[in-house]
């Protein structure tokens, strides 16, 4: 087949095709890889020589026009982004579709500009002069997407779960850059011209470089909607953990002013006392004892252990437990600081008991829920945070196929177990749910 265009000049045009877009999502993923630095960039080396090589042969191919080549190659970029990047799947399809609008957007570009600065050689499809004036394009407009978007759909270090609420906004919001790609492909291929002649237009191409302006604010309204929306989720949990406080001193104060009561009241019960001694009428014993408040006879704890933030949830929850006749049994042993952030563990823990207590107020008699904690630091070792937590239940879990434990309380996936799944996902620990023989058992551990 002759072509107008020498092999360096096509591989030059491919690399540029390629290589700076899967650059720009490494950058942007930097802290998302799903394998090591070293191997990240042996498989963007793999993946651009693949892609370099692959075009190549196809410009010289009398099938250049096959799409099975379109197929393949773009078979080769997503696969390479879905390999190296750890992240959601809906946001991957985004960032996919986004640079596919992009890459389209560059080509058509550079070859409108190469046809001001060069008119013979913009028709020779490939020519040098086409990757020269791509070069300054690209060093244009990727820091531009980078900055008005990428940067902001993956600078949270605190991703999946602190932004689980825009889960399901991530699910759909692929379909906008879908959507401005068809919309592109119906002007570029519907005019009855040549791919060549529609780059070469300025009209077409200011046109598309409209859409693409816009569908970029499109993007970035929506990505600062789904994290101003992330942001109240944040607050939220914030908040979740100052009403615990607020439980456990309103608690601890209803207590202290119970025997304030009791200790004013004590004179008087020593007079009774007396009159019990010299009447012989023990039926003055039982009022009494009704003089005294729950609490005063039940001998509640208020410090289970060091760390103000679990102990918060301890004291809020065994009232709850002892309420609804629920024997707790504690063994906690966390020092006063501990490397999880102080809502993350409020959540955690508070979810976890939450469920616990709902599952024990279905049980009919013996009910009983067991928290262990332990916080261990070897040397040379990270530190290790363990929670176990067993309670019996009536009610036996239902899981749908997925594994995922669906709700006692609405239909669709209980809320409680997936977040403290995902809060010990993002400090890379381990977690397991296990209901066996009318028990129970959450188990979590979590490195520093």
């Amino acid at each position: 087949m002759d072509t107008d265009f020498t092999v360096w000049e096509a591989m030059l045009y491919a690399f540029l095709n390629s290589f700076p877009y899967m650059l720009l999502v490494l950058f942007s993923f930097r802290k998302r890889f799903r394998f090591s630095t070293r191997i990240t960039v042996l498989l963007l080396a793999a993946a651009t020589v693949s892609q370099v090589t692959l075009n190549t042969f196809r410009f010289f191919s009398p099938q250049v026009q096959n799409p099975v080549f379109d197929i393949i190659i773009a078979a080769m970029y997503v696969g390479f982004i879905f390999l190296a990047i750890k992240e959601r799947f809906g946001k991957l399809v985004f960032t996919v579709l986004v640079l596919m609008n992009l890459g389209n957007l560059v080509v058509v570009t550079s070859k409108c500009v190469e046809g001001f600065f060069f008119p013979q050689e913009a028709l020779l499809r490939y020519h040098f002069t086409y990757s020269l004036i791509m070069i300054p394009v690209l060093a244009v407009m990727l820091p531009a997407v980078y900055f008005l978007l990428f940067r902001g759909i993956t600078n949270d270090s605190r991703e999946p779960e602190r932004n689980a609420p825009s889960r399901l906004i991530w699910r759909y919001m692929w379909l906008i850059p879908a959507v401005f790609y068809l919309i592109w492909s119906q002007h570029f291929y519907t005019t009855g011209k040549s791919a060549l002649e529609n780059a070469l237009d300025p009209f077409s191409t200011g046109y598309l470089l409209l859409i693409d302006m816009g569908s970029v604010l499109i993007y970035r309204t929506v990505v600062q909607l789904s994290a101003l929306y992330d942001k109240n989720a944040r607050l939220q949990a914030d908040n979740h953990e100052l009403e615990l406080q607020k439980m456990q001193y309103d608690i601890i104060e209803q207590r202290m002013e119970d025997m304030r009561r009791t200790r004013h009241d004590l004179r008087h019960h020593i007079v009774l006392l007396n009159q019990v001694k010299q009447t012989g009428d023990f039926s003055l014993i039982d009022k009494l004892l009704e003089s005294y408040p729950a609490p005063v006879l039940h001998d509640q704890p208020l410090t289970y252990c060091l760390n103000d933030t679990a102990n918060a949830v301890l004291v809020y929850y065994s009232d709850i437990a002892l309420n609804h006749g629920i024997k707790l049994t504690v063994k906690m042993n966390l020092p006063e600081n501990l490397f999880i952030d102080k809502t993350d563990l409020a959540v955690m823990f508070g979810n976890i008991l939450e469920n616990a207590v709902e599952a024990c107020k279905m049980v009919e008699k013996n009910r009983f829920i067991t928290v262990t904690g332990e916080y261990t630091q070897e040397q040379d070792k990270p530190a290790k945070l363990s929670l176990i937590v067993q309670n019996n239940y009536k009610i036996e879990p239902h899981i749908n196929e997925d594994g995922v434990f669906l709700s006692s309380k609405h239909k669709g996936n209980g809320i409680g177990i997936s977040s403290v799944d995902n809060i010990v996902k993002r400090y890379k620990g381990n977690c397991s749910f296990v209901p066996e023989n009318g028990i129970f058992t959450v188990s979590v551990i979590i490195y520093e």
